[in-house]
């Protein structure tokens, strides 16, 4: 393949720019700042595209971004034409906003025409290498020397073709392992069988501890109800009791009615008796009382006359003093009798009537208090105690069959409470034991295709590293070829992953000098190209990639540069003179 001219219509800092190409050495030496690095962009975006319009790191500016013309939107690029084994082709491109918006064109170069030969990912089409494999051997950038090795680079130099088969497939199906053991050992990592396991034990003791509970509330609430039962049947003989007291205070109170109305009758009685009797007696009363006044009267003037005789000592009052003490006695005397008198007529008219009716209902009231006194006796022997202490007692039994109660309601409750808690946990168990169960089969599921992918892992990097060991020696010879050339002391190996040590100590090529480093770089690049290219020649495009190099190892460089194009076409591009080819 070779480039034959080139028109800029705008790109980066470069407008309405034409470009010829030789077909092998084109050296190109300007001074700093006039868009060397943009020329070699320009023609590699024509075949690549410009990609995406953002990078992950926000401060990093893409290639979109940063070759875009200032003051221009969209709508800038250009064309090249190239010929190839199928021929001379016109290539356009349009950049704009995003790469969906971008626009590509083809034309024959012989005839003007439209082509479909090639699509706009037509380097992949020419050579079978994408833009990472571009980077990695023909754009030697200015300070992108080294190359990143990639599985389409492995590829073509273990089969001969630059195409994906053997290590691109092996690779692929390595890193598909890798993505798999990555997601299983997510997937073991989440799950935690120790964990599970406490979790379940825990739930089973929970439930053991909340049915010891409702078998002591059980144990409890037998209690309550027996002790309910025993102070029930204790109500039940104070129940009886107290019917029979009630029955007897009936009687009590029946008999005590009886009483009162007899003695009420006797009342009657005995009012109409006096009524009587205080008819009759009303005159004799006051004869009685004239006997008393005059006894009264003659012991008063006896006094007297005592009294006269001892200031006097009159015989005469002696005797006055006898007959008056005579007739105080007489008078008593007659007082008396006839009290007596009346007495005697009183209890003569007791035996009356009425006195006799009295007498019986005496006789009935008399016979009904022994009737009751016998009944409140048997009333004390049937309470066993006062009517007030049997009410407290009485009061006290029925509060403590209400506590029994209340203890039932809230034993029966507490036992409910327990009893909804115990099924929850269980159900709670049966999906923590089905949780367990299921883990448990997904853990030892994956742990055995863990297992299985490591070893399949293993065989496939055991058979990619056979692959690769086919090209390693090629590649050593290839960059040995060339590296031999500079004046450089340090041997260098080459391994199958594409990296270089310094052949003495085994170290990293990070240990070498700048320059050294920079020609270990090229020559690897120099080899990779040589190798893999082996129908269709790409250019390449070296953008000032000797700038370390000191002047014997730039001779050699400018030599090798000379001789590869005669084998490739060469777009050399640098600021200073003295590395100019």
């Amino acid at each position: 393949m070779k480039l034959i001219s080139c028109h800029i219509d705008a790109f980066g800092k470069l407008k309405n720019v034409d470009l010829s190409f030789d077909e092998k050495l084109n050296s190109i030496c300007e001074e700093n700042g006039y868009g060397k690095t943009t020329i070699a962009m320009f023609i590699k975006a024509m075949f690549y595209g410009l990609g995406v319009n953002k990078k992950k790191n926000a401060k990093e500016l893409t290639d979109r971004t940063q070759y875009q013309p200032f003051g221009v939107n969209e709508g800038y690029g250009g064309t090249i034409v190239f010929s190839c084994e199928k021929g001379n082709f016109i290539l356009r491109r349009v950049f704009k906003g995003t790469q969906t918006k971008d626009e590509f064109y083809l034309f024959n170069a012989d005839n003007n025409l439209p082509s479909k030969l090639f699509s706009e990912n037509i380097v992949e089409e020419l050579f079978g290498a994408g833009k990472d494999t571009f980077d990695a051997t023909i754009f030697f950038g200015q300070r992108h020397l080294e190359s990143e090795v990639n599985d389409n680079i492995r590829a073509t130099l273990s089969t001969g073709n630059l195409s994906d088969d053997d290590i691109g497939v092996l690779s692929k199906a390595v890193e598909k392992i890798k993505n798999k053991e990555r997601e299983i050992k997510g997937i073991l990592k989440n799950i935690d069988l120790e964990k599970d396991k406490r979790e379940l034990n825990n739930l089973y003791l929970n439930e053991n501890e909340q049915n010891k509970k409702i078998a002591k509330f059980k144990d409890d609430l037998l209690y309550y109800n027996d002790k309910a039962k025993r102070y029930q049947e204790e109500l039940d003989k104070l129940d009886e009791k107290q019917k029979d007291y009630l029955n007897l205070e009936k009687q009590s109170d029946v008999l005590k009615l009886y009483i009162d109305e007899k003695q009420k009758e006797k009342n009657n009685f005995k009012t109409s008796k006096n009524e009587e009797n205080f008819e009759k007696n009303m005159q004799k009363p006051q004869k009685n009382k004239l006997f008393l006044i005059l006894s009264i009267i003659s012991l008063i003037i006896s006094l007297v006359g005592i009294g006269v005789y001892f200031a006097t000592n009159l015989i005469y009052l002696i005797v006055a003093f006898g007959v008056f003490i005579a007739l105080a006695v007489i008078f008593i005397c007659l007082f008396f009798f006839k009290k007596s008198k009346i007495v005697e007529e009183n209890n003569f008219n007791e035996n009356d009537e009425i006195s006799l009716k009295i007498k019986d209902i005496d006789n009935f009231i008399s016979q009904k208090q022994k009737e009751l006194l016998a009944l409140n006796d048997k009333i004390v022997g049937l309470l066993g105690c006062s009517e007030s202490e049997f009410a407290r007692h009485y009061e006290e039994v029925v509060n403590n069959i209400q506590k029994c109660q209340e203890e039932r309601v809230r034993t029966e409750t507490s036992i409910k409470n327990f009893q909804e808690n115990v099924a929850s946990l269980q159900s709670r168990i049966q999906e923590s034991d089905d949780k367990l169960q299921e883990n448990q089969e997904i853990f030892e599921k994956n742990t055995q295709n863990l297992k299985i992918l490591e070893k399949t892992e293993e065989y496939l990097l055991k058979a990619s590293e056979n692959l690769s060991n086919r090209y390693v020696k090629p590649v050593q010879d290839k960059f040995d070829e060339f590296y031999d050339k500079f004046f450089a002391k340090d041997g260098i190996l080459v391994d199958s992953n594409l990296n270089t040590r310094l052949k003495q100590n085994m170290l990293e090529d990070g240990y070498l000098s700048a320059g050294i480093l920079d020609l270990v770089h090229i020559c690897k690049r120099f080899a990779l190209v040589d190798l893999i290219y082996k129908k269709e020649k790409p250019f390449i495009i070296l953008d000032d990639p000797f700038i370390n190099l000191d002047d014997k190892n730039l001779k050699v460089a400018k030599d090798i540069v000379e001789e590869l194009s005669n084998k490739y076409q060469i777009i050399f591009l640098t600021c200073h003179s003295s590395r100019r080819i």
